[in-house]
Formats: C-alpha cells, sequence, structure tokens
C-alpha cells in the first residue's frame, strides 16, 4: 500500500528534519545511553541540584557528626607522651643526668596532643547523630523518586513528590536506610581491620580482598535499592535480593557508574586538599555531589529494572499485558 504523503503546510516547509529529529532524541532516550545521560543532565540540571538540597538538609543528623569530628567541642592541650614523665622529671631533678635516663626522658617525655570532650556536650551530640539512621532512608526514597520521574522525562513537582513517596514508603525506607548504614560500617570496618592486619598472616589478607568484594557488589546493589523500594510493592528481604541479582545483570551499567561516581569523589577530595579550590570542595557536597552521584546511579540501574521488571509484562503504550 502506498504511504500517505504528509500534509504539506508552512512548519513542515521551514522544518524539514524535525521529525527525523525527534526519532534520534526518542531512540536515544529509549536505548539511555551516555550520549542521552549528558542530554539529560544539560537540561534537568536545577532539578538535579534541588534533589541535591533536599538529600543533604534532609538528612541533617549528618552536621551534627561533623561537629564532632571537627574539634567543635573538645579541647586540645599538649601533654607528655607518657604519665611517668613527672615522677621522671622529679627524679632526675635531684640527681645528675645518666645516659640512661636521658634516653627515658625523651621517650616519656615527647609531646602529644591530648582531646579533652564536654562529656555531656558530646553524649548529646552523639545521640542527635544518631537520627541519621531514622532520615536516611526515607530521603533516599525520596529522591529517588524525583531522580526517577527525571529518568523517565516526567514532570517533577519538587516537594510533593520528595514528601509524598515518604509518607507513602516511610516504613520500608526506614528499615532499608538502617540495614543500609549498619552494612556499610560494618564492612568498612572489616576493610579497616583486615588491612591493619594486611600482611601478618594468608586469612587476614584474603579477607582483605574478599571484604572489598563485597563492598563493591553492595555499591552496585545500592543502586538499585531505593528505587527498587519506590517502584514495586516489594517485601524488604525480596527487594534486598532482588538489588543484588541486579548487581550481577547490570555489571556493565554498574561498573560505569561506579567509576563515575568515584570521579566525583576524587575531584571533590581533590580540591578539598588543594588551598586555594578548597572552599569550592567543602561546598560541593552541599550543592551537587550527591545529587549528582545519585543520578549516576539510578540511570545506570533504571534501565535494567526496565528490562526485567517492567517491559516484559507492559506493551508499546504502558498498558499491562494480560496474565497468561
Amino acid at each position: 500500500m502506498e504511504q500517505k504523503k504528509k500534509k504539506f503546510n508552512l512548519y513542515n516547509l521551514l522544518n524539514p528534519e524535525t521529525d527525523r529529529k525527534d526519532a534520534a532524541e526518542d531512540k536515544d532516550a529509549e536505548n539511555m545511553g551516555l550520549l542521552w545521560f549528558f542530554k539529560l543532565l544539560g537540561r534537568r540540571f536545577s532539578t538535579i541540584l534541588s534533589a541535591n538540597i533536599l538529600f543533604v538538609l534532609g538528612n541533617f543528623p549528618v552536621f551534627f557528626i561533623l561537629i564532632i569530628f571537627s574539634g567543635m567541642i573538645n579541647d586540645q592541650s599538649i601533654v607528655p607522651q607518657s604519665l611517668s614523665y613527672s615522677n621522671l622529671y622529679g627524679v632526675l631533678s635531684s640527681a645528675d643526668p645518666s645516659p640512661l635516663s636521658a634516653v627515658l626522658y625523651g621517650l616519656t617525655g615527647s609531646p602529644v596532643t591530648e582531646n579533652e570532650y564536654n562529656i555531656p556536650l558530646l553524649a548529646v551530640f552523639i545521640v542527635l547523630s544518631c537520627l541519621l539512621f531514622l532520615t536516611f532512608g526515607p530521603v533516599n526514597c525520596g529522591c529517588a523518586h524525583i531522580l526517577r520521574s527525571v529518568i523517565r522525562r516526567e514532570p517533577v513537582f519538587l516537594f510533593a513528590d520528595f514528601f509524598g513517596t515518604i509518607k507513602k514508603n516511610w516504613k520500608q525506607g526506614l528499615l532499608l536506610g538502617i540495614f543500609d548504614l549498619l552494612f556499610l560500617g560494618i564492612v568498612a570496618y572489616d576493610i579497616f581491620v583486615f588491612y591493619l592486619n594486611y600482611a601478618i598472616s594468608f586469612f587476614y589478607t584474603v579477607a582483605f580482598f574478599f571484604s572489598l568484594g563485597v563492598l563493591l557488589i553492595y555499591l552496585f546493589a545500592r543502586m538499585y535499592l531505593y528505587m527498587l523500594c519506590i517502584t514495586f510493592d516489594l517485601k524488604t528481604f525480596k527487594l534486598i535480593k532482588n538489588a543484588v541479582i541486579f548487581a550481577f545483570l547490570g555489571f556493565k551499567r554498574n561498573i560505569m557508574a561506579f567509576f563515575g561516581q568515584a570521579i566525583l569523589i576524587i575531584v571533590t577530595v581533590t580540591f578539598m586538599t588543594t588551598g586555594m579550590l578548597m572552599a569550592l570542595g567543602v561546598l560541593l557536597p552541599f550543592v551537587i555531589l550527591c545529587g549528582l552521584s545519585l543520578y549516576i546511579g539510578y540511570y545506570a540501574s533504571y534501565k535494567v529494572i526496565h528490562k526485567y521488571m517492567i517491559a516484559p509484562y507492559y506493551d508499546a503504550n504502558g498498558n499491562p499485558l494480560p496474565e497468561q
């Protein structure tokens, strides 16, 4: 059958390539490749910035953790390295020094920095810091919904989407947040301990590299964890299991996202440790680092989720297929 000719009008005359450009753009969006990643990033950059701000403000207990480690609630003083220094000093002040006593005097009297904390104030800040276990999961769910809308090219109603998602998913989000922080903390502690004992035995060497592998796989799984939570009605255990499965199924996209996030962190740390750029480096996590890192992870993960859990059950128009 002969193809029907397109109706002539002035718009088609002045824009002969429009249809082809739209088709190419739709194809880019469907493939969700690297080119479309940057196109979408440029178009929705302000929304990603907003997601970053919501993520930082929502996880406000982080500020209490920063205060604890910043030294704002403790006094530093220079003291001798050993408590026996005062006794040795008293003995040497009334006796002639010898080579041995001079060595002991130097060793025990070496100055070290000692932190003196205001214990009640420190306890208050530790309790406030623990509120992160309550905020981390729900806030991640809210930001995941915003960034999913960005990836789907859907309109974003910032506060309505953010708080509406938290209200809907706060129970499971709370459980995921607690699990997420505890698992990351335990694995990081294991890596630190095994690294300190790296050369002691073969067991510690194997355990060190095994812990690094576990951390890498879990970082891949985290890209799916909250996206699955807000997209599907799954039990928490099944949700975590599916996230781990997708860590392997989407390995190619996951590793690219991991390197992208790693580059962001390296750039930020480099700025923080460079004198002239230190102020910019300190601001980056509060302005763009968190939101852009989440966008990279969810952009990589959503195509894998769509391929295995959405596309097989819906037609091209988004309508559910009949059950067989």
